[in-house]
């Protein structure tokens, strides 16, 4: 996998030593004028070769993949672009903003013999090979409740008037694109695609700041809640029949889980703290683009194409 990176931001700048930690050393990296200073120091400290300030510049490389670091609304227009030049494609969550974009895309890959991915870490952790594992021992789920609520560090800007990228509408921010995202792959890894899903919302200034998504399976009910206006514990819970488990901190980087069943002591299973959570998601990205394993990856669009039917569909219930 020869990656050429798309960004500067925090999520660039957390992957970068992760992809050091993998032996995975990027080609490129593409910044603007205004973060110019910034996308040769990063150049610079994680020795990537070339350094480009122009889109066209990056699909004129020998960059085989593009990784796609920037704000939601720009995922569609680049990754076009790249499948367009016949390279792969990884994008950030959420990977697009409606499903006819994401079928646009899916057609582009399959008529180039190109992998399009989108980075969601849980599919690949550890702990919820475990868990998924650990299910039946529940008995039949009836509730599941995933919270994800990390108060923004631009939520006071937001409310003296300024509108920062995390929450403006017409850039698909939002607390259910940013955080509940996380949360829908959860309940589509452990339990599959929903027959009915709600979607209720505080909106502020026209985006939803939090809000609370019911996705109903008629056996069981799962809440995913996220917001960006408050602070929760964000521990989580699956209740079967015969026990539960409880999930700590944010599905996006859980370590630990409890499994307690009925009448018994709870188990612990706690999981490596040494390896960042992106290590997992980029290793399997590499085998799928080096092997060129089209069955995996479509496994995994299987998954980006069900989570982007719900979000499409939540957003519009609450008109955004």
């Amino acid at each position: 996998m020869k990656l050429a990176l798309l960004g500067t931001g925090m999520i660039v700048q957390e992957l970068l030593p992760v992809l050091a930690g993998l032996n995975i050393r990027p080609h490129a990296i593409l910044g603007t004028e205004r973060s110019r200073l910034r996308t040769l120091e990063l150049a610079q400290r994680s020795q990537i070769p070339h350094c480009f300030f122009r889109y066209e510049e990056v699909l004129d490389c020998d960059a085989d993949t593009v990784y796609i670091g920037l704000p939601n609304f720009l995922h569609y227009p680049y990754a076009k672009e790249a499948l367009r030049r016949g390279k792969h494609v990884i994008t950030e969550k959420p990977a697009v903003i409606s499903l006819w974009e994401l079928e646009e895309l899916h057609t582009l890959a399959r008529a180039g013999n190109l992998i399009f991915l989108e980075a969601m870490t849980l599919h690949h952790l550890p702990l919820f090979a475990q868990l998924r594992q650990d299910l039946p021992r529940l008995g039949p789920v009836r509730m599941a409740d995933l919270q994800f609520c990390q108060s923004s560090s631009r939520y006071e800007a937001f409310l003296r008037g300024e509108t920062p990228p995390v929450f403006d509408p017409q850039l698909a921010g939002g607390a259910l694109m940013d955080l509940n995202v996380y949360n829908i792959h959860c309940a589509l890894f452990l339990f599959g695609k929903p027959q009915v899903l709600h979607y209720q919302a505080t909106l502020q200034r026209g985006i939803d700041t939090s809000g609370v998504l019911l996705l109903n399976y008629g056996d069981k009910q799962v809440i995913c809640t996220a917001a960006k206006d408050c602070q929760g514990a964000d521990h989580s819970f699956i209740l079967g029949e015969k026990g539960r488990i409880t999930l700590y901190h944010p599905v996006s980087r859980a370590l630990r889980y409890d499994l307690e069943l009925n009448g018994q002591p709870p188990e612990e299973h706690r999981f490596p703290e040494d390896r960042h959570r992106m290590s997992y998601e980029f290793d399997v990205f590499r085998q799928i683009i080096d092997g060129h394993d089209l069955d995996r990856a479509w496994a995994l669009q299987a998954l980006t194409v069900e989570a982007t039917r719900i979000l499409e569909a939540a957003r519009g219930q609450v008109g955004l």
